[in-house]
C-alpha cells in the first residue's frame, strides 16, 4: 500500500512538472552560528550547468541531506541527437558535482538522472533564392 502511494505520488510529480520549492537544509555549523542553505540555490545551480549535446534539464527535484543521506538531485534530461546518453550523464553529472563543491562546498551528493528524449530537430538550413 505505501508503494502505491510513492508512486503515485511520483506520478504526479512528473505528470506536472514539479518541483521542490522552498525549504532549506543546514549546510554548515561553526562556533560563530549556522549557514542555511534553500533548496532553490541548488536546483538553480543544476538547471544552469550546460555542456554540449544538453538540450534541456526538466523537473528538478531537489532531497536535502539528512544525517543518514546525502544530497539526491533528480532530473529529467533532453539530449541532442548523435550523443552517447550514459556518457553525458556522467559528465554533467561531474560538472554539477563540480559547481556544488566549488561553490557550496558540498562534496557528496547522489544523482538520479533520466534521459527522457534525444531532440532530432536538425538545424534548418538556409536556401538561397535563385532568381
Amino acid at each position: 500500500m505505501l508503494n502505491r502511494i510513492k508512486n503515485l505520488k511520483h506520478l504526479i510529480g512528473n505528470t506536472f512538472g514539479a518541483t521542490r520549492t522552498g525549504g532549506e537544509f543546514l549546510l554548515r555549523e561553526t562556533d560563530f552560528g549556522t549557514v542555511n542553505i534553500e533548496i532553490d540555490i541548488i536546483r538553480r545551480i543544476v538547471e544552469r550547468t550546460r555542456l554540449e549535446g544538453v538540450h534541456e534539464i526538466n523537473n528538478v527535484i531537489i532531497d536535502a541531506p539528512t544525517v543518514n543521506n546525502p544530497l539526491q538531485v533528480k532530473f529529467d534530461l533532453v539530449i541532442l541527437q548523435n550523443y552517447s546518453a550514459p556518457m553525458l550523464g556522467a559528465k554533467l553529472r561531474d560538472a554539477i558535482k563540480e559547481e556544488l563543491k566549488n561553490m557550496l562546498d558540498i562534496r557528496d551528493a547522489l544523482f538520479d538522472i533520466r534521459v527522457t528524449q534525444v531532440n532530432q530537430n536538425l538545424p534548418e538550413i538556409k536556401k538561397r533564392r535563385v532568381r
